[in-house]
């Protein structure tokens, strides 16, 4: 099962992956200015929302799908499969398919995921790696069944795309604001630039795919939480997401694997706790509005079940974040 620590093997532990060579291929930046660049690619936005409209969820503490309004996947689905599909365990390989492949148009991506299907072939050479890791994640039988289904699924999906004005206010912020102030964390982590995928399909557990081998090419996907009352949700999502690395590496450390009992939603916990202390460093202005964000989003998984309006500000909020999120010793990363 596919994990966060960097590796070129597919293993699981808060259901994220690193890659050891990305197939992905990011336009050159500029050698001295780094960059991260927002987009809202459509076969990413159809693929998350076939898995957001099937219900096909994650393992970690947040929900990885978020129902869109006004996004469907037309009718067509076997619901008996779709059922089955919720509980198998190699479902998790399913939520990374766009980031395995993320130069693929819409119609790329379901040729590649039918090739996975029968072990065919890949219809070309960026593919490859996508057809490699649900070969090594999912049984023969497995792909066999739900790879062909979600295929056509994707092909008929009708994403809810974000707004051009919307994502240039995002890469504003990321450039001017979150960039310059994460990039000492940015660049010990290698992933000094790459591409933050936005789609509202995704839910509070986010994607990502960090490149060891090359320090620009590196990949985030995050939801777009257009319910929550901050406008850079997105940018506080990815904030965690960038955290996740110096997460594994505790694990590692306290030799916690991922097959470990609570893997997955201790990481995902520790992370949140790793981007609050990342912004109280390096972003303080930041950092309570980051806390807020992150409180509403245990409160909408219940994992922080409440009858009063959360707090908003000062000491308060700070408590009741360590409350909801306590520090997790064996997890926290070696900056904190």
């Amino acid at each position: 099962m596919p994990g966060r620590a960097r590796s070129g093997l597919l293993v699981r532990g808060a259901m994220r992956l690193a890659l050891v060579c990305s197939a992905a291929s990011l336009a050159a930046q500029p050698a001295t200015v780094p960059s991260w660049t927002i987009s809202a690619p459509d076969a990413a936005l159809a693929w998350f929302t076939v898995l957001a409209d099937w219900r096909v969820d994650g393992d970690g503490a947040f929900s990885y799908i978020s129902p869109a309004a006004g996004a469907r996947t037309p009718d067509g689905r076997d619901d008996a499969l779709v059922r089955r599909l919720r509980s198998d365990a190699t479902r998790s390989v399913l939520h990374f398919a766009p980031l395995y492949y993320p130069s693929a148009d819409r119609a790329g991506l379901a040729a590649a995921v039918r090739a996975a299907a029968t072990s065919s072939p890949p219809p070309g050479p960026r593919a490859t790696f996508l057809l490699s890791a649900f070969t090594r994640a999912m049984p023969a039988a497995a792909r066999r069944d739900y790879l062909p289904p979600l295929a056509a699924a994707l092909e008929r999906a009708v994403p809810v795309t974000p707004s051009a004005e919307q994502i240039a206010t995002w890469q504003r912020r990321l450039d001017s604001l979150y960039l310059p102030a994460l990039r000492p964390h940015l660049a010990r982590e290698r992933l000094d630039a790459g591409r933050m995928i936005v789609a509202p399909a995704i839910g509070a557990e986010g994607r990502l795919f960090a490149a060891t081998a090359d320090r620009t090419d590196n990949l985030v996907a995050v939801g777009t939480f257009d319910a929550d009352p901050d406008p850079e949700a997105p940018l506080l999502a990815f904030v965690r997401e960038v955290c996740f690395p110096a997460v594994s590496r505790a694990a590692s450390a306290a030799r916690l694997g991922p097959s470990s009992p609570g893997a997955a939603r201790r990481s995902s916990l520790a992370a949140v706790r790793c981007g609050a202390a990342l912004l109280e460093a390096r972003l303080p202005d930041r950092a309570n509005a980051y806390r807020a964000f992150w409180l509403r989003q245990a409160e909408r998984a219940g994992i922080a079940p409440r009858g009063a309006p959360l707090p908003v500000e000062g000491a308060a909020l700070r408590a009741e974040f360590d409350r909801v999120f306590p520090v997790d010793a064996a997890l926290a990363p070696d900056f904190i």
